[in-house]
């Protein structure tokens, strides 16, 4: 027990240190971006004083008629608003890179934790893995209890839907209308959902229309279960800051090894 422990933490102490890799490597992008912020400030206001001290001093613009003079304000004003603009390009490209590295490195993240609970030992964690897009056989077995060959005959028929699910070609859905938004949902008319209905009721239905859901939003192209974090207390897909706060709080040493 104790040894399980000690590997469960060490385990523990290696998904944080990876974490913290991530993040490093994450803050040098955060400072080019902030490096390009101040740039672009310090021309706007380069921009803004010149543009006060023409307005504050109309008669030395005014007096300002020969061509050459002209000529040299006008190519001033162009290299700064070429300057301003290239900043600005410059800023635009950083975020958008950052963002991409931020969202990558979110997903990493949550990449090491289902890794991590996959592997992981102990059953009173509330955190786990759940496949999204893999057909509960439960309802199917509690269908078919009157059945002889009930098990058997439940996972033939729990089988036979799970390769409906990952057919390509069948996508039992709709578009409609939500509080004015349109939304892919399952359709409930679909010939052969009516037929699992009305041939093992309403729960093996609900299974499959989960798995259905779940499949399209997860994996459409590919068709086939993905791992997702799962917060098992309350049914949901589990954040990160969940998971962070609970192994920060709930999972020290000292409460583990106790």
């Amino acid at each position: 027990m104790e040894k399980e422990s000690l590997e469960e933490l060490q385990r523990r102490c290696s998904l944080f240190k990876e974490i913290s890799q991530l993040y490093e490597a994450n803050y040098e992008e955060k400072r080019k971006v902030q490096e390009l912020k101040h740039k672009l400030e310090e021309i706007e206001n380069q921009h803004k004083k010149k543009n006060k001290k023409v307005n504050e001093n109309p008669s030395e613009s005014e007096e300002e008629n020969e061509p050459e003079a002209e000529q040299e304000e006008e190519n001033e004003e162009e290299e700064e608003e070429e300057e301003e603009a290239e900043a600005e390009k410059e800023l635009m490209e950083a975020l958008i890179a950052n963002e991409k590295k931020s969202k990558d490195e979110l997903n990493e993240v949550r990449r090491l934790f289902i890794n991590h609970f996959k592997n992981a030992s102990t059953s009173s964690c509330p955190f786990g893995v759940k496949r999204m897009g893999e057909l509960d056989s439960e309802p199917f077995t509690e269908a078919m209890k009157c059945s002889k060959d009930n098990h058997y005959e439940a996972m033939q028929k729990c089988t036979l839907w799970s390769k409906y699910i990952r057919d390509p070609h069948w996508h039992p859905f709709k578009f409609v209308k939500i509080r004015g938004k349109l939304t892919e949902v399952v359709d409930g008319e679909d010939k052969k959902l009516k037929g699992l209905k009305k041939e093992l009721g309403e729960k093996a239905y609900e299974a499959v229309k989960t798995a259905l859901i779940e499949m399209n939003e997860y994996n459409p192209s590919g068709r086939f279960p993905v791992h997702e974090l799962w917060n098992l207390e309350e049914d949901r897909k589990a954040t990160l800051k969940d998971v962070v706060e609970y192994m920060l709080d709930g999972w020290t040493p000292n409460k583990r090894l106790r």
